[in-house]
């Protein structure tokens, strides 16, 4: 699944940290299809780690822009957990699943973080009064102007 400029939420960082996750996500689709359980147990390991990454990310952006995070905060860890749910299905059948259970397993992964990315319209509102390659460590935060 190529990363689309449909899912740009109109920030180079957290687009940069969206093409992130879902370059694990492909990782971890090849191996459900290899059937390789031991890559797959630590791609998921690294996508755990990537989402705590991108969550902190998300979340200082969307500090230095004055965006209240709370129900954003929620929707993280609710994503997590669908992960982790999706993690705890393919392990309990320790590579052993068939090709329908494969193409759910690919599915759900792909399906989440899209739908994770799509529900960030809030915040892709806010970041659109602001520069592109917008960085809260920046000196100047004020939104660019509308042209």
């Amino acid at each position: 699944m190529p990363f689309s400029k449909e899912l740009s939420v109109g920030n180079k960082i957290l687009d940069s940290e969206h093409k992130k996750l879902h370059g694990i996500i492909d990782r971890m689709t090849h191996s459900i299809a290899a059937r390789d359980i031991t890559t797959l147990l630590k791609t998921f390991d690294l996508l755990e780690n990537g989402l705590y990454d991108y969550f902190a990310v998300e979340e200082n952006i969307a500090q230095a822009v004055n965006f209240d995070f709370s129900l954003h905060r929620l929707a993280h860890q609710d994503l997590l957990r669908k992960f982790q749910i999706i993690r705890n299905a393919v392990t309990d059948k320790n590579g052993i699943w068939c090709k329908y259970d494969e193409r759910g397993c690919i599915n759900s992964l792909k399906n989440c973080l899209i739908q994770h990315i799509k529900e960030d319209e809030s915040l892709r509102v806010v970041l659109d009064t602001y520069l592109y390659d917008f960085k809260p460590d920046c000196v100047n935060v004020a939104p660019a102007l509308s042209g």
